[in-house]
């Protein structure tokens, strides 16, 4: 028996994270949650500007210190005076609903914030989150079942608004819906349980290495026999 170099371990190509309640965002960390999303909008939200820091979340410095070193955010619609809170318990982001969401709220340039798609975003609507300097997009409801159509959509969001996606993602979801949304620009995926975490790590680890892209050089097309012209040939006289 001979000693080798261990072989590294592959990255995941998906980081796996939790979005949900705060009681349960210290169990998802210790399952191995690699991002924390306290989900603080209040239920049955409607179209409206939100009050400050009592809608963002009561305990924001809380959340800092049980997301530990991991990125934290909260997902919510706060105004400029919860954004401060956010900022002042030193969390990462902000996910917020641009319906609820008053403009002013994200002239701070420390913090990072992720847009909550609305359904069916239209191509001018994409093309115009350019300003707002996001980090990233995220999908709160994952269509299913995931087909072509809705995953050509996903791929047409990411390459519009040139934005990551965070997508929300059931706890038994299949390595191929995984592998589906990978290739159509998901790089974080984020559950509600933290049970689930690890459930879902493993599936990540198992997904198949992604493919190098083709060449841009594309093969040559042969025409059939018959159809090129005949070359002309000199007489062997000359």
């Amino acid at each position: 028996m001979g000693f080798g170099a261990a072989r590294p371990a592959a990255k995941p190509t998906m980081l796996v994270g939790f979005v949900g309640p705060s009681a349960e965002a210290e169990k998802a960390r210790e399952a191995g949650a690699e991002i924390v999303m306290v989900d603080a909008r209040p239920p049955g939200m409607v179209t409206r500007f939100l009050g400050g820091a009592n809608d963002v979340h009561p305990d924001a410095e809380k959340l800092r210190a049980t997301a530990a070193d991991l990125p934290a955010g909260v997902l919510a619609s706060p105004d400029v005076e919860g954004v401060k809170l956010l900022k002042n318990a030193k969390l990462d982001f902000l996910a917020f609903e641009s319906d609820h969401t008053p403009a002013a709220a994200l002239l701070d340039e420390d913090l990072g914030y992720v847009l909550v798609l609305p359904p069916s975003p239209e191509e001018l609507f994409l093309r115009s989150l350019d300003p707002l300097n996001l980090e990233a997009l995220f999908l709160d409801h994952l269509p299913s079942p995931l087909t072509v159509s809705r995953q050509i959509e996903l791929t047409r969001i990411a390459r519009l608004a040139s934005k990551p996606i965070i997508a929300r993602v059931p706890g038994n979801i299949s390595s191929e819906d995984l592998q589906c949304l990978r290739a159509a620009g998901v790089i974080v995926v984020v559950v509600e349980a933290a049970a689930d975490v690890t459930k879902v790590k493993e599936v990540v680890a198992s997904l198949p290495v992604r493919k190098p892209k083709r060449d841009e050089a594309r093969p040559v097309v042969a025409l059939p026999r018959g159809t090129a012209p005949a070359e002309e040939h000199e007489d062997d006289d000359e």
